[in-house]
């Protein structure tokens, strides 16, 4: 886990940049709203369970932490959800319905804790009221962003997520091309479907999210952006469904990508696990780079076409 900053004057960003070899840094982040009665977004990874723990608590007291509001259940947003539910007695939890349910097929969900919500609903957190929003992109059917309006804070569970080519703090660090394709290559990996849909009823999903004309985004795959960035990422997205479909690694891909793992992680890196024991990374030496995926099948067909 990195460390936590402040996103704006009362959201703490609680983010985890995970290196992706040869792709890049995937930013999965959850968030604290400081509202009369506290409001954790999302729950982080569960490899950064004791570091997530000491960061929530190192803001906020437990015991005074009043809901967690779960975007979606996937494993990204829920890795501490569960110890969180056990720390914060006082907390209600803010999900989907059937994501509450699904939940419980893997961990005890106290499920007369659960406060069950639809896009439109309101949760009255003391100073302020959140609105469940639905985002423009998703890859869970389940997911709930939400809406601060008092404060102009829109959260937006996957969408605008990029992948970067370096971790930062601002979204406006990044140049706007890297930004545009690290966009594009997230949200046609991330969620497929958009490749379905009608690109003129698509535009008026984003047409929704343009009329909330948020004083800041922030999303769970993107550090903090201002509101003034809206209209570029709205821009980008309507490229999405008419883009280059993504192309996932294929087994030789796979295996390339953990050698340069094991050696980032020896290197002290942010990583996925390897599940390999140090002799084995050691065979399994220092590994390389590996390029994106789908230039990678692009490279390959472009062989195939001209071999004779």
């Amino acid at each position: 886990m990195d460390s936590p900053y402040q996103g704006s004057a009362d959201v703490h960003v609680l983010p985890t940049n995970l290196a992706l070899p040869g792709v890049g840094v995937l930013p999965i982040n959850a968030y604290l709203v400081m509202a009369e009665e506290p409001v954790l977004i999302d729950s982080g990874v569960a490899i950064d369970g004791d570091e997530f723990m000491d960061a929530v608590s190192s803001i906020v007291d437990l015991e005074q932490l009043r809901w967690v509001w779960l975007t979606h259940d996937d494993a990204d947003h829920t890795g501490s959800i569960q110890r969180i539910m056990e720390a914060a007695p006082n907390a209600t939890l803010v999900t989907h319905a059937f994501a509450a349910l699904r939940m419980s097929t893997w961990w005890p969900v106290p499920l007369d804790r659960v406060h069950a919500i639809r896009p439109g609903d309101d949760i009255h957190v003391g100073d302020r009221t959140l609105t469940s929003v639905s985002p423009p992109l998703f890859d869970n059917p389940m997911s709930m962003g939400v809406l601060d309006r008092s404060s102009g804070a829109l959260f937006t569970v996957d969408a605008f997520g990029a992948i970067l080519e370096e971790a930062t703090q601002d979204a406006a660090d990044v140049a706007p091309e890297a930004l545009a394709g690290g966009m594009i290559g997230w949200a046609t990996s991330d969620s497929p479907w958009v490749h379905l849909s009608d690109p003129a009823e698509f535009g008026q999903v984003l047409d929704r999210v343009r009329r909330i004309q948020p004083r800041h985004i922030f999303s769970s795959h993107l550090p903090a952006a201002s509101g003034t960035s809206l209209e570029e990422f709205l821009r980008v997205l309507e490229q999405v469904p008419t883009a280059e479909r993504f192309v996932p690694p294929d087994s030789e891909q796979f295996a390339e990508m953990i050698k340069t793992m094991a050696e980032l992680q020896r290197a002290g890196e942010q990583v996925p696990g390897t599940g390999r024991s140090d002799a084995e990374e050691d065979q399994a030496g220092t590994g390389s780079a590996v390029p994106s995926p789908r230039r990678v099948d692009t490279e390959r067909r472009a062989e195939q076409t001209s071999a004779p």
